[in-house]
């Protein structure tokens, strides 16, 4: 489209501009797993090593997306089940008090929140919810096998498609409020150094 749109300058400005915002977005995901992986493994895999198995794992699922949508479905799939009954099983282990995560999930209150704890609650918001998803998800029905001359058979893959994305949302849901539960219980009125500690085992 912008091609078609605009002139060859504008248009490489363009490209420019996206590529960098693709790395920035990439960037923090890359990281995010780096360290994830050097924590698990109690610091024996180091940060530099786990950005090498983030990158190999990204061809990885290139490699099964040549195999079929719905194989990488069923793998991200598994992945998503193993996630949510290890957060399931934490969440029961540290007992919140359901009341208040009742009371949170439909009244969203902090009394004593500055601007600060504002500006964190909204980054929640944001990174939980992604609403651009909902619109990007849309994609995943150009990939079924649909004859789009026929309006039936495109009602039907709507149809379908809808119920498959709200049975996911539904489900993270779920997954979000046990990850929020576990980490708040632990993590609440604590400081960066507190955090620290409790995570390599030292308080």
């Amino acid at each position: 489209m912008c091609r078609m749109a605009y002139p060859r300058v504008p248009r490489i400005i363009l490209w420019i501009l996206i590529e960098i915002a693709v790395i920035g977005s990439d960037m923090q995901e890359v990281i995010g797993t780096a360290i994830a992986i050097f924590l698990l493994s109690n610091g024996k895999v180091p940060l530099y090593a786990g950005v090498i198995i983030t990158i190999a794992d990204t061809f990885t699922f290139l490699f099964l997306d040549k195999y079929g949508l719905r194989k990488l479905e069923a793998f991200f799939g598994f992945l998503i089940t193993v996630m949510a009954l290890t957060f399931g099983y934490e969440y029961v282990m540290v007992k919140p008090d359901q009341v208040q995560v009742v009371e949170g999930l439909f009244l969203p209150i902090c009394p004593g929140c500055g601007n600060s704890a504002f500006l964190q609650a909204v980054g929640i918001v944001g990174a939980i919810i992604m609403p651009h998803n909902l619109f990007l998800h849309s994609a995943l029905v150009k990939s079924r096998d649909v004859d789009r001359r026929k309006k039936e058979e495109v009602r039907e893959a709507n149809k379908y498609f809808f119920i498959e994305a709200s049975i996911a949302i539904f489900v993270s849901l779920f997954i979000n409020i046990f990850v929020l539960g576990v980490f708040a219980h632990g993590l609440y009125d604590k400081t960066n150094e507190d955090a620290r500690q409790m995570c390599s085992g030292t308080q």
